[in-house]
């Protein structure tokens, strides 16, 4: 597929999980068993609206990020707000929380959760994150989570070169992301169910590295997280079982939900690798 297809199967999915997201369906135990897992506080959590988790995370970005009071945050692919909330809270009503979406639904929940929430220094902004519109040097840090593996591969460089131009000198990245410790069997690579659950599109490390230097950053940090990313089978089974995967003249080979390969692949260890990164703009 091109990347204009891959987009809308990427947005037709999301949309369908901010669209059973509503008031009377909340996220429960099971989005924060894997906010758990992926290393959220509990508290923190309960400190905002439930639908802001929607289970989708593969990692804390915030932990890593070091956010002060008065700084402007920005979110690539903030979802349902879990970590615009959280990263406004910590930079106080003197700073700035600003969410990126490309997906209308997750744009109108985010902001729902932001006024249930009280946040008035969080904001959410409709684009893709290979084009951002936002002035350079606006951000004192930039965060993602699981969200640059949903990117078509040949836009990545795009989305470390929109980091460095939107971040002050001296600004910070700390990014959430599966990559992959090995390449990827082409099975799964052509697998668009696995594509838009985070897995196929995964990049190696080496990839990461290459878009970092070839942006401009220097001296970054790749961590394994050490995740296990089987959590993610038991979501997409909850899925299914709730709402059929995403449909539409593109996504023809979903039409068994987004669990359909993985139940016909048991066998399959989702656990190829999940890195945290935080990286720094001279």
């Amino acid at each position: 597929m091109n990347s204009e297809d891959t987009y809308r199967c990427v947005q037709n999915r999301y949309a369908g999980v901010a669209r059973q997201t509503d008031d009377a369906h909340k996220p429960g135990d099971h989005e924060r068993k894997v906010a758990r897992a992926f290393g959220y506080d509990l508290e923190d959590l309960r400190s905002i609206p439930g639908n802001a988790n929607l289970g989708v995370s593969c990692g804390n970005p915030l932990a890593t990020a070091n956010i002060g009071l008065g700084e402007v945050v920005i979110d690539l692919g903030s979802g349902g707000g879990i970590d615009v909330l959280l990263a406004a809270k910590k930079v106080g009503g003197e700073g700035k929380a600003i969410g990126i979406d490309m997906t209308k639904d997750m744009l109108e929940l985010s902001r729902r959760n932001a006024r249930n929430a009280g946040a008035n220094n969080a904001s959410f902004i409709e684009a893709f994150i290979t084009s951002i519109p936002l002035p350079s040097s606006t951000a004192d840090c930039i965060i993602s989570n699981c969200v640059v593996n949903l990117v078509p591969e040949v836009e990545k460089p795009l989305v470390f070169q929109e980091m460095f131009r939107l971040l002050k000198p001296g600004g910070r990245v700390a990014i959430s992301d599966i990559l992959a410790k090995r390449e990827l069997p082409m099975g799964i690579k052509k697998d668009l169910s696995l594509y838009v659950g985070c897995i196929a599109g995964a990049s190696q490390v080496a990839d990461y590295e290459r878009y970092l230097n070839e942006a401009g950053f220097q001296d970054a940090v790749i961590l394994d997280a050490n995740a296990d990313l089987n959590i993610y089978k038991e979501m997409w089974k909850q899925e299914e079982a709730n709402e059929p995967g995403p449909t539409g003249p593109s996504c023809d080979t979903m039409n068994n939900g987004i669990s359909g390969e993985i139940n016909n692949l048991p066998e399959v260890d989702l656990n190829i690798w999940t890195g945290e990164l935080t990286f720094t703009r001279t």
